[in-house]
């Protein structure tokens, strides 16, 4: 018996960009950069800047409203529409009770700790730790499926919907909600500062100029479920999770192995698992943090999957308009390639003014394009080697 397809019914979005999917959609094909100084209480870094999350959105009072960070407020707010997207709990008529969740974070909510620090709040226990938040999503939602929390750095938001997406393949749930979450702190801007890894600017993937990644924040949600649950619910489904392939290039702490031996390996595992053939490849979300170094390995990485092909496959990079958001990272990417497959359109990068000449990409600039064939590819990599690549694909393709 083959398993199931796994399909996307529901959106939920935080982030720079706007809270909702028609504000996140139309601020990508119009390339907006809304990077602005880091200035509020417990990040404030002089000269830094950041993309960051204006007005936003609140929680019901509820007994753990005094401990909510930032991170966990932007998760509830999207996961919270992203069932609602599919019809699921309050706003819709399907049952949460059997709803898997899989959340990925780096650093949690930890502006509650940097207020403990700086004097700003009382120390209240473990309520900053990474986990927290799946565990409040479970307790607000009442999602009482397999829960899990992920943290493989920055490409944990892909590994998040590639778990899910096991997860209903395995016949573990049927429904699972999987994104990831994070709010721009203090710690996490100050590590790529030392690293000399941060640009002044904003960030600029695949540029010529490009200095380092700016930090951001937000939340990205996705509702997976098996399309036969979906259809036996009458949804109408975004797209398909067709694969995913995982690798650790175990080179070094911080830096990507110049080879890219293992995330080119990742990519192939993606797509020899979904049976597609690389010219089945139409797009590429590439995971363009705008690090000299990053990119480098990604642009070489991508024309060597691509082939003869790449001139002409458009690739973007979402980070210049919702800067690096660490776990919840790649789950933007994913949510973004929904919407890619879902309109027909892939983003300008707009943040692109001269592309690095050892790029041999057809890196999206000016205005949006079209992907080239049915199937788009997500790139997600991370500190301590960690890669990943998510292909998704149209809802009505035929099963591999």
């Amino acid at each position: 018996m083959s398993p199931p397809d796994v399909v996307v019914t529901g959106l939920g979005v935080v982030s720079p960009l706007g809270h909702d999917v028609r504000s996140f959609w139309h601020g990508l094909l119009r390339g907006e950069v809304p990077a602005r100084p880091l200035t509020f209480p417990g990040a404030a870094i002089p000269g830094a800047v950041a993309y960051l999350v204006r007005e936003a959105p609140g929680c019901e009072p509820g007994p753990d409203t005094a401990r909510l960070g930032r991170s966990s407020a932007f998760a509830l707010a999207a996961a919270r529409d992203a069932l609602g997207d599919a019809g699921l709990g309050a706003s819709g008529t399907g049952d949460l009770t059997d709803v898997g969740l899989c959340v990925a974070t780096g650093n949690g909510d930890s502006d509650l700790q940097e207020a403990r620090r700086d004097g700003r709040r009382e120390a209240t226990g473990l309520d900053w730790y990474p986990y927290g938040t799946a565990g409040l999503l479970s307790h607000r939602l009442g999602l009482h499926g397999p829960g899990l929390t992920v943290s493989t750095a920055c490409a944990a938001g892909a590994y998040a919907v590639a778990v899910a997406a096991e997860m209903i393949a395995e016949g573990e749930a049927d429904v699972v909600l999987a994104g990831g979450t994070e709010a721009v702190s203090r710690p996490a801007v100050g590590a790529f500062l030392r690293l000399g890894a941060g640009d002044r600017e904003h960030c600029r993937p695949f540029d010529a100029d490009r200095a380092g990644t700016v930090y951001g924040e937000g939340a990205a949600f996705l509702v997976l479920e098996s399309a036969e649950h979906a259809a036996a619910r009458g949804r109408a489904p975004y797209a398909r999770v067709l694969s995913s392939g995982w690798s650790c290039d175990a080179f070094h702490v911080t830096a990507p192995d110049p080879e890219g031996t293992q995330s080119l390996r990742a990519v192939h595992d993606a797509l020899d698992r979904g049976r597609i053939a690389p010219d089945g490849v139409g797009a590429v979300l590439a995971h363009g943090t705008g690090t000299p170094a990053n990119d480098a390995v990604e642009s070489r990485v991508t024309a060597r999957l691509l082939g003869d092909r790449t001139p002409d496959v458009p690739v973007t990079a979402v980070k210049a308009s919702l800067g690096h958001s660490g776990g919840a990272a790649g789950a933007f990417a994913c949510l973004t390639a929904a919407l890619v497959v879902r309109h027909g359109l892939v983003p300008p990068v707009g943040t692109l003014r001269r592309l690095d000449p050892a790029c041999s990409l057809r890196v999206v600039h000016d205005a949006p394009e079209p992907p080239v064939a049915k199937t788009v590819l997500v790139n997600a990599y991370a500190f301590g080697g960690n890669n990943i690549s998510v292909a998704i694909g149209a809802p009505g393709e035929e099963s591999p």
